[in-house]
């Protein structure tokens, strides 16, 4: 009996003893782990800072970059118009406007009772639009002492027909031998459009007054009254008003500012001095992504044209680009 429970109680003793050493290579192996935990959390934290440490630096990368895109496209938009300044001999045109105020047919544009105006419209393949708005529209004037250039930008048969079938001698056709030149690309093309035709208008003018329509716009009635008023009351030598803003299917909206600026200036809502003619539109300008018509203001507003503003609606203005039954340019 005795032999027995001895037997038992060392065995006991051995699996205790066994017991405790393996909890002891279990704390061993635990604070090891704690060991790595601990020394991986501060590699982990060193890496943590030198990522914060990285996306700052990146991020006052991106600052930098950020400002040298906006000097960049500042220089560029700097360069662009020194280039324009060149290309309209900005001095020489300053020099003429002033010799021009100095001539007695200067004068005559103010003083004449009823001077008779030029309106000025190009036109392609829109001649249903020339025939059934714009042309109306010039011969509801109330003003009625003026002429009407249609100058085809080598318009089809249509064009003329359109033109001849008011049979009013005030209303006269010209056909260009051949279209534009543009550039290839559509945008590019909108920035010139109607470049040549206007130009050869502005040669071809007996007013002492220029106006224009587009071949898709309606003026006001009160469009050459109005403006020319304006002009002489003010010796403004452009006078300009308001554009009613047509959106298909979106409401109308008003435009017009004072002084002009990008986006609420027109030359169809605006009447010229004739002596203003050796301002032609450029036909590079889609070269420097401005609109004909917004850089020739821009160009006389650098010389010291004078400008005057009427707040009242000119005409109605459909943007090309707008209205889906425009012909593509090509």
């Amino acid at each position: 009996m005795g032999g027995i429970g001895g037997g038992n109680l060392m065995g006991r003793q051995f699996d205790v003893r066994a017991q405790w050493e393996r909890v002891r290579a279990i704390r061993a192996d635990v604070r090891a782990a704690r060991a790595r935990s601990e020394q991986l959390v501060g590699m982990l934290n060193q890496v943590a800072g030198t990522l914060d440490e990285s996306r700052r630096q990146i991020e006052a990368l991106g600052a930098r970059v950020d400002q040298l895109v906006d000097q960049t496209a500042a220089e560029h938009e700097r360069t662009m118009l020194a280039l324009r300044i060149v290309r309209d001999d900005d001095a020489r045109a300053w020099e003429r406007l002033w010799s021009l105020r100095r001539t007695d047919d200067y004068e005559r544009a103010f003083t004449d009772p009823e001077p008779l105006v030029t309106i000025i419209s190009s036109t392609y393949t829109n001649w249903r639009l020339l025939r059934e708005r714009a042309l109306p529209s010039v011969l509801a004037q109330t003003y009625e002492n003026f002429e009407c250039l249609v100058i085809g930008d080598a318009a089809p048969p249509e064009a003329a027909a359109a033109v001849e079938s008011f049979g009013d001698p005030r209303l006269k056709f010209i056909n260009l031998p051949y279209r534009g030149p543009y550039p290839p690309d559509r945008e590019d093309a909108w920035f010139i459009s109607g470049t040549t035709p206007f130009n050869t208008a502005l040669a071809l003018a007996r007013g002492r007054w220029i106006g224009a329509v587009a071949d898709d716009d309606a003026l006001s009635s009160r469009y050459l009254e109005s403006l020319l008023s304006q002009a002489r009351s003010e010796r403004a030598e452009v006078a300009y008003g308001q554009l009613r803003l047509r959106i298909p299917d979106g409401p109308d909206d008003v435009i017009g500012v004072f002084p002009p600026a990008h986006g609420h200036w027109g030359l169809q809502a605006s009447l010229l001095h004739s002596g203003l003619r050796y301002l032609p539109l450029q036909p590079s300008d889609w070269m420097f992504k401005v609109p004909n018509d917004w850089s020739w203001a821009e160009r006389a507003l650098r010389i010291g044209v004078r400008f005057s503003m009427l707040e009242e609606i000119m005409v109605d203005y459909y943007p090309s680009l707008a209205w889906t039954d425009r012909p593509p340019i090509t």
